[in-house]
């Protein structure tokens, strides 16, 4: 009897134990979630400057040029964090994940020029909400690399999500939108921007899971943030060089693209901050916010038309945001 009262209360400890920790962790995810919806406020701001590029400096506009001096910002930015906090900088060679490192690095680049691409090609609202698929890409990779657990949840927001943004997409057969790489905005053009988007989609979802094996490797969010802005660089500087572009006839059209790099660098910042406390497929979901404010500051900023089924779209996709913030699947 004595055996079987102190098994008891060895179990309800354990219990109480076990309970105290999934507090924890959820108290963990709900201060990770709330950091995320705030960062997504920030790529508010962030994509808005990216777009006024085109309007503010179109005769000069090169699109390496702007990489480069924008990463330039990005990677000084993580350096002088990285020598503020004393990190011991981990070198490629002592990565363990070397394919997700460059993965997540080089394919950064190829993120910007298809994103780019499709910008001055379709309006800002368009390419927001069209890369909303990429949170929905990012699900599915992370519950096969990643091994996160898969909520029926995820299948039914895959619907509503994609179902919002081909409401969307079919918009532009409507409009006479400036191309700012092209002659006209024909069929071919629009080919291209949505090719442009798809890869943009899939690499950046990729990208995510990498940056997910990066922080569970402990390379910090500073480390991250310089690598694959240094590799944006060298890339970029690699084309300036052959087309003799570096956007130098205009100085603020360097400093304007730095400010966009140091913008930039604080938004991978918190997203890898709130990736370490988080399941990234229960963050993903949020990243339709940025799209919902985009939408409505390109039609106040830029004078965008803005049609009923966008609305319906991005209703349809901000309903779901809010519904899985309320309900978040446990682990």
């Amino acid at each position: 009897m004595l055996n079987e009262n102190e098994n008891n209360k060895t179990n309800l400890r354990l219990a109480e134990v076990n309970e105290e920790i999934e507090s924890l962790k959820r108290e963990k995810e709900t201060r990770a979630y709330i950091l995320f919806v705030f960062t997504q406020l920030i790529w508010t701001v962030q994509g808005l400057q990216l777009k006024s590029f085109f309007s503010l400096y179109s005769s000069i506009y090169d699109l390496n040029s702007l990489v480069f001096w924008r990463h330039i910002g990005v990677s000084l930015t993580a350096y002088i964090s990285i020598r503020y906090k004393n990190i011991n900088f981990k070198y490629p060679s002592q990565i363990n994940y070397k394919i997700w490192f460059y993965i997540r690095n080089v394919g950064i680049y190829v993120c910007i020029y298809t994103w780019m691409k499709s910008l001055s090609i379709f309006r800002l609202s368009t390419c927001q909400i069209l890369s909303g698929v990429n949170p929905l890409m990012t699900i599915i990779f992370s519950i096969f690399f990643l091994k996160e657990k898969f909520h029926t949840i995820y299948a039914i927001g895959i619907i509503i999500c994609f179902t919002g943004s081909v409401m969307i997409i079919l918009n532009e057969r409507k409009l006479e939108v400036p191309s700012y790489d092209m002659d006209d905005t024909s069929a071919k053009n629009i080919f291209v921007g949505i090719l442009s988007l798809a890869i943009n989609v899939n690499l950046f979802a990729l990208g995510n899971v990498g940056q997910k094996f990066l922080c569970n490797e402990h390379l910090t969010p500073e480390e991250q943030t310089f690598y694959f802005g240094f590799y944006s660089i060298f890339i970029s500087c690699f084309f300036c060089l052959i087309n003799l572009k570096f956007g130098l006839s205009n100085i603020f059209y360097c400093l304007y693209a730095f400010l966009n790099g140091i913008i930039f660098y604080l938004c991978n910042y918190l997203t890898s901050v709130s990736f370490q406390n988080i399941e990234i497929s229960k963050l993903q979901p949020v990243t339709f916010l940025s799209s919902i404010l985009i939408v409505l500051s390109g039609t106040v900023i830029f004078s965008e038309k803005l049609f009923l089924t966008d609305i319906i779209g991005a209703t349809m996709i901000i309903g779901f945001i809010i519904y899985n913030g309320i309900n978040r699947p446990k682990s």
